[in-house]
């Protein structure tokens, strides 16, 4: 709808102001918005505030919530539940927990109203060591990973209630400083490289060079089973990530307490105690093996936000979501309980050393418009950014999650580059994570992967510190796994192959580009203006300011409204009495002057030895039983595919029907059953033509499992060293004879084989010669005879109608004809041509993808001493 107010006059106020004016007026309004907000957090308390302050003192979350409940229910929440539990120990001389769980008894109430009513000086204990805790021990007495050897879940997950992270905080990639030579290149804008990795394909023609960008990578993991999770954190730190984030299971953010155990999540995975230890305690061992510190990353969101963050910053947890709007408006929860709860939160993780993401970009996947919402996303991120420095995390911790508002067919950069250079300029020393707007992808995996490689020009062009990944198995309901990969590649190669892109290239900021910045800072100014006329923050909420898909000042009505009495948690804030105390670390807001951990001989972020190991809950939904219907699988050596968990069986088909969209649908179904695939379904369909053809692609599950004791894997040919090959040569000279068969104007391939300049057979001494594309079969063998070659490599691509084969089989056929077969090795190369196609055809061997001139001339020498020794 239309305003009618004042905006144009109130935009042309403005005007006149310079840019270092308007950001320093939008951020002054930015902290006058947040300034009662901090108020509220200063003096009120919630119920998972007080668990938080009793897991720092040693409870663990039951004994926490039980505490809590019986605290509330006595109406004295508002004197801390820390500060009850301290002067009950105190008084009768109990241990801490001791002490708690007389309470949760039903014991001392009398008193201890008395004693916290009072408000007079904390006591101080003399603590003994808590009993019954296992020692702490910094890592495990693990072998380091083998390359070539799976990681051992089992060994993993033993001793996990003595593990301690060895480490906390995030980590940054670390700059070189200078431009860095790798290979043949000089790479401006990358980091150290790994130790182990596995670079992109196409790095073989570059000398195998895996140049990593400055930028941190993500790859988000979640399956629902967190053990199987595990070694895709490994694949992925492989592939450059370093940044693992853990999707949570659905419904976790109305879980009002900590999670015990691992069960298995939909839609992600339980964040648990034990989940995090394994998590982190295998990470270990894949930062140790590709050589690069590997943060761990979750989510600080929900209804137990504070407990949450002490979970993480005790188990060393190294960045995480966080921001209260996200909980208010996407998850429901109450707005006055989630930022009393995210003061607390951010406090502590500022305390971990961790890195926050804020939840601003959810705007873009929700509101109908996302486009219009951009000077929005200025003001939520902003809100988020002051809380967060006042809650005393440093600027550079504090990470805008940024994800541009469009995608093609929309003119995607001439609409989202304006609103990234906007964010760029006025947030200036936050730091930025960079995400693919997952609002509009489907289940097409070309679409997805142009989508990312769009926004990762954005990313080139104004910058950002964490980039991350995103795949379309969102789209069509297919877990993520390899596709997690394959995003982690497309991110590294699009950042790679634009590196140095800022030297080359500069944003015209005197024109179009720069007015429409100037724009969208100046609307999100005004946002901010209205907020404060409106009667702040909860009363903008409460008339649907956020997420609708009007450009302001236009409102389109459809707005997310949240009441400042309702959601999750309403009616469970408490003003903090005269005397409240939490004796513990890392604490926000009004506290008893004397309130200090070392009153009860320090909290669990000073004393991990305190931190109370809970075990398996749940003697159905664990770990160890599901990896017990699976041990006879692992131990009898049987192979099946997966998708989601280990072994599950999942397969994807692609096929292509000449058919319309729908009866291609379900022929595609009535294939999967046929081939034997159980549960089948499309996952995604794309339409070449309305009526002449459908790409299809299914998945299914395959059960029946393949024996590994039944492979037949053919003998891998070990290549010479160079020096051995050089010297073969020379004592024995080699010539060869080569070309492209038929009809086929392939040549690159065949050249790269030969080429010195490509590693190719010149470089060992072997004479080529290249009788060029296009050869006829009758041509390459006359060749060899009159050149008296030593062997014929016969390149071919074509595979229509088996033209491939053919041409194959009627080199072996001619040289019989000719009488000539044995004077000649032959051999057949080709991107469809394998050793088994080439040696059935009649060739001594064949070289497909991948091959490389010294695997030839290896395989040339030690088919020549063969036959001489055969001879």
């Amino acid at each position: 709808m239309k305003r009618t107010d004042d905006y144009l006059t109130r935009r042309d106020r403005l005007a006149p102001l310079a840019d270092s004016e308007l950001h320093e007026r939008f951020w002054r309004l930015a902290e006058q918005i947040v300034a009662p907000l901090l108020d509220l957090a200063r003096t009120h308390t919630t119920p998972s505030l007080e668990r938080s302050v009793l897991l720092r003192m040693g409870l663990d979350s039951l004994e926490a919530r039980a505490l809590v409940e019986e605290t509330m229910r006595q109406g004295l929440l508002g004197h801390g539940a820390g500060n009850l539990l301290l002067r009950v120990s105190a008084r009768h001389g109990l241990e801490l927990r001791a002490a708690a769980r007389e309470l949760v008894a039903g014991r001392h109430w009398e008193g201890a109203r008395q004693l916290v009513e009072q408000a007079g000086p904390l006591p101080a204990l003399t603590e003994k060591e808590p009993a019954g805790q296992a020692p702490s021990a910094p890592a495990a007495s693990l072998s380091p990973l083998a390359p070539d050897g799976k990681l051992d879940v089992a060994a993993i997950l033993d001793g996990l209630e003595r593990y301690r992270p060895r480490r906390r905080g995030w980590t940054w990639r670390k700059s070189p400083g200078k431009p860095l030579k790798m290979g043949f290149f000089e790479y401006r804008q990358v980091s150290a490289p790994l130790t182990r990795s596995l670079p992109l394909p196409a790095a073989r023609y570059f000398g195998g060079v895996d140049p990593q960008p400055e930028t941190v990578i993500t790859a988000e993991i979640a399956s629902g089973r967190f053990e199987d999770d595990l070694r895709r954190m490994r694949m992925a730190a492989w592939h450059g990530a370093d940044h693992i984030m853990v999707i949570r299971t659905a419904g976790q953010s109305h879980i009002d307490g900590l999670l015990e155990g691992t069960p298995e999540g939909v839609g992600g995975v339980p964040i648990t105690r034990k989940q995090l230890r394994a998590s982190r305690k295998a990470l270990d061992f894949i930062e140790d093996e590709v050589g690069r510190p590997i943060n761990l990353h979750s989510y600080v969101s929900g209804v137990a936000g504070p407990e949450i963050a002490v979970l993480f910053a005790e188990e060393g947890v190294n960045g995480a979501h966080q921001d209260p709007q996200y909980n208010i408006l996407y998850r429901n929860v109450n707005m006055v309980r989630s930022f009393i709860d995210a003061a607390e939160a951010k406090t502590l993780m500022a305390w971990a050393g961790m890195v926050q993401i804020d939840g601003a970009h959810n705007a873009n996947a929700t509101a109908i418009q996302a486009w219009k919402v951009m000077p929005e996303l200025l003001v939520q991120h902003a809100i988020n950014c002051i809380l967060s420095l006042k809650t005393g995390m440093p600027r550079e911790a504090i990470c805008l999650s940024t994800v541009p508002p469009t995608a093609a067919p929309a003119p995607a950069v001439a609409l989202d580059l304006p609103y990234a250079v906007a964010l760029r300029q006025i947030f200036a020393g936050f730091g930025l994570r960079a995400q693919m707007n997952t609002r509009y992808i489907e289940s097409d995996e070309r679409e997805a992967t142009v989508t990312h490689v769009l926004n990762l020009l954005i990313t080139r062009l104004t910058g950002a510190h964490i980039q991350s990944t995103i795949t379309p198995d969102e789209g069509r309901n297919v877990p993520w796994h390899h596709n997690t990969i394959a995003a982690v590649d497309t991110a590294k190669q699009a950042l790679v192959g634009m590196d140095g892109l800022d030297e080359l290239v500069a944003l015209k900021l005197d024109g179009e580009l720069g007015r429409r910045v100037r724009e969208i800072k100046e609307r999100a100014v005004l946002f901010l203006e209205e907020v404060l006329s409106t009667g702040g923050y909860f009363a903008s909420v409460e008339s649907g300011f956020f997420v609708d898909s009007g450009l302001y000042p236009e409102r389109a009505g459809d707005g997310i409204v949240r009441k400042l009495a309702e959601g999750v948690g309403a009616g469970t804030v408490t003003p903090r009495k005269p005397g409240y105390a939490a004796p513990v670390c890392a604490h926000f807001g009004q506290n008893h002057e004397e309130a200090d951990c070392r009153m009860f001989g320090g909290c669990t972020l000073c004393r991990p030895d305190r931190i109370v190991y809970l075990d398996e809950l749940d003697d159905t939904d664990n770990v160890r039983v599901r990896r017990a219907a699976t041990e006879e699988r692992r131990r009898a050596d049987l192979i099946r595919p997966e998708v989601q968990w280990s072994g599950d069986g999942v397969v994807s088909v692609t096929m292509t029907l000449a058919e319309p969209e729908r009866r291609a649908k379900y022929a595609a179904i009535k294939i999967g059953e046929r081939m034997g695939l159980k549960d089948v379904e499309v996952i995604h369909r794309g339409v070449l033509h309305p009526s002449e053809g459908t790409v299809i692609m299914i998945k299914g599950r395959f059960d029946a499992d393949i024996r590994g004791d039944e492979l037949v894997i053919p003998e891998e040919r070990e290549a010479l060293p160079d020096e051995a090959l050089r010297a073969a040569v020379a004592e024995r000279p080699m010539r060869v004879v080569a070309g492209t068969l038929g009809e086929d104007e392939h040549s690159v391939g065949m050249r790269e084989i030969l080429d010195i300049k490509h590693g190719g057979l010149e470089k060992y001494g072997i004479e080529s010669h290249y009788l060029g594309t296009s050869v006829p079969v009758s041509k390459l063998i006359d060749a060899a005879i009159e050149l008296d070659a030593d062997a014929i490599l016969a390149s071919t691509i074509i595979t229509h109608a088996e033209v491939h084969r053919k041409n194959l089989c009627r080199l072996v056929e001619l040289c019989r004809e000719k009488g000539v077969r044995k004077r000649f090795i032959l051999v057949g190369g080709g991107t469809q041509i394998s050793n088994e196609l080439a040696r059935e055809c009649g060739l001594d061997a064949g070289f497909g993808r991948g091959a490389r001139g010294r695997d030839v001339a290896s395989f040339l020498v030690k088919r020549r001493a063969e036959l001489a020794h055969e001879d």
